[in-house]
């Protein structure tokens, strides 16, 4: 018996489970929450990659991450 073939996924699920997307959400979420994101990898292949707080990312699983500064501060000219 052989195992049954992967089913087939649609180019919209494939842009939504790219490291890209999942970059550009952690950028988005970091800016939100105003702290530190990471991307890390799941395991599984309907969700890959999942973006979570930087402090809760096992590290062995981290593709990337979003490190914030705060440059509110004004210059001194």
């Amino acid at each position: 018996m052989t195992d049954p073939a992967p089913p087939q996924r649609s180019s919209k699920r494939a842009r939504l489970c790219s490291i890209e997307n999942a970059n550009r959400i952690a950028t988005r979420v970091a800016e939100h929450v105003q702290g530190d994101t990471a991307v890390v990898k799941t395991g599984n292949p309907l969700q890959p990659f999942r973006v979570v707080l930087a402090s809760k990312a096992a590290p062995g699983r981290t593709v990337s991450r979003v490190v914030t500064c705060n440059d509110d501060e004004p210059e001194d000219q």
